[in-house]
């Protein structure tokens, strides 16, 4: 499969200091929001694994009993992320684009996760509405973003990055899910102080299969 720009940039990422950086600025609100979902049996699917840090914190606590998969287009990701988990039975961790990629026959997620990965679908609404057709009756999806049009500190991330984004609002994501059939989808905003600026916040949008 031919990576992407953003896979490419994520593989030189994976080389680097950015990759420990990356968990370090978004554990803190990652955790928080996993704080919101409900202890549930079942399979994790996360959308973009980076390096492992947060597939470890499931399936070593809510998900120990069931299927973690994790899902990255950068292959030097995949590989950090298959060290760390490397000693969890539990664990299955794959290279790929989540918009072609299929799940083991007959498996289907109770909590479908992602943090910084759905702008970079050429289509948020087909990255969602995919999410929304693995998951099983009363699962969760949660989408993760500080790309978003109420931020205008990461406005600029595209030309930087030099990588194409959609720029979603608030407002859209939440009409996404919900046209996509989720229900009860709600949104937070959750601040990392040891962020600079401090008044960025990474818009958290959730809500459950019927």
């Amino acid at each position: 499969m031919e990576k992407s720009h953003a896979g490419s940039v994520f593989d030189e990422w994976s080389g680097d200091h950015r990759a420990p950086g990356m968990e370090k600025g978004h554990w803190p609100v990652v955790s928080r929001a996993f704080e919101l979902v409900p202890e549930m049996p079942g399979n994790y699917l996360e959308i973009g694994v980076g390096n492992g840090y947060s597939l470890h914190h499931m399936a070593t606590n809510r998900f120990r009993d069931g299927h973690c998969i994790g899902i990255d287009l950068a292959p030097g990701m995949v590989r950090l992320a298959g060290e760390r988990v490397a000693h969890l039975p539990n664990v299955t961790v794959e290279q790929g684009d989540f918009m072609q990629w299929k799940a083991p026959a007959g498996m289907a997620f109770s909590l479908i996760f992602s943090m910084e990965v759905f702008y970079y679908f050429p289509s948020i609404q087909k990255g969602i509405e995919k999410a929304f057709s693995l998951l099983r009756p009363g699962g969760w999806l949660m989408v993760m973003v500080d790309f978003y049009r109420e931020n205008p500190s990461s406005h600029e991330w595209p030309e930087q990055l030099g990588v194409p984004m959609q720029l979603w609002s608030m407002r859209e994501y939440l009409e996404g899910m919900e046209r996509a059939g989720l229900t009860g989808v709600s949104q937070r905003l959750f601040s990392n102080e040891s962020r600079v600026p401090s008044s960025e916040a990474t818009l958290c949008t959730y809500g459950v299969k019927p």
